[in-house]
This record gives C-alpha cells, sequence and structure tokens, in this order.
C-alpha cells in the first residue's frame, strides 16, 4: 500500500487579542484625527495599515469581499489625500468608505496569520525603499 505523500505547510499564527487591540488603536485613533485634525500623521498612519493588509490579502480568495471594502477605503483615503495635508477633514463622501474600510480591517484581523501579516510588512518596507531609491 502506498502511503499518501504528506505536503508540509506552514504553521497558522493567529492575531493574539494585544496585537489586534494595537492595530485597532492605531486605526481608530487616526480615523479621529483625520476627522477632526487632520494631518501627516494619522494620514501615513491609516495610508500604512491598509497597505499592510491590502498586501497580506492580495492572494486570498477567501476574504475577496473584505479585500475590496479595504480597497474602497484606501482609495477614498488616496483621494482625500491633497485635503488633508492642507489641513482640511476629508469630505462626507470619502470618509464614508475610510471608515467601512477601518471597520472591515479591525473585525478582519483576528481571522489573519500573524506571519502573512509580517510578510506584508516587509515587502511594503522594500517597496517603499525601491521607491524612495528611485526619487532624486
Amino acid at each position: 500500500m502506498k502511503s499518501k505523500r504528506r505536503i508540509p505547510r506552514p504553521v497558522r499564527i493567529p492575531v493574539t487579542r494585544a496585537l489586534r487591540d494595537e492595530f485597532a488603536m492605531l486605526l481608530y485613533t487616526s480615523l479621529w484625527s483625520l476627522e477632526h485634525t487632520p494631518g501627516v500623521d494619522p494620514f501615513d498612519n491609516l495610508a500604512g495599515v491598509f497597505n499592510v493588509v491590502q498586501l497580506a490579502l492580495e492572494h486570498d480568495a477567501k476574504h475577496s469581499h473584505e479585500a475590496r471594502l479595504i480597497t474602497g477605503g484606501a482609495a477614498a483615503l488616496n483621494q482625500a489625500m491633497s485635503r488633508v495635508m492642507s489641513g482640511k477633514p476629508p469630505a462626507d463622501h470619502e470618509i464614508l468608505p475610510i471608515r467601512v474600510g477601518v471597520r472591515t480591517i479591525d473585525t478582519l484581523l483576528g481571522r489573519l496569520d500573524v506571519s502573512v501579516l509580517y510578510a506584508a510588512m516587509q515587502r511594503l518596507r522594500r517597496l517603499r525603499a525601491t521607491t524612495q531609491k528611485r526619487e532624486p
């Protein structure tokens, strides 16, 4: 009798409550700041989390709906960038999809794998480093 060939799979490390709380605190305080005291820091915080989670979900068919909601929030954040950088809060039609993206990330974090998030963070770092090297 032939035995089945075992395919090793990486160990899934779930996001702990403490890490989820840290992400949520960053998300919601940055969202509040974006609406009430807009500026570069809250924008960059939200953009960073949106980018990491988007990269983590890039090939995840299981969470494709959530990925679309997060992409919509990121697009609205990009649309509001010039307004936020000038110290004005995003318009209502921009802040609503950003809120949806933040809430989606918050609910999704408990179902993601830490190693996938970490790999996405490292990939984002590399992308930023290569982009900065190209700029004069």
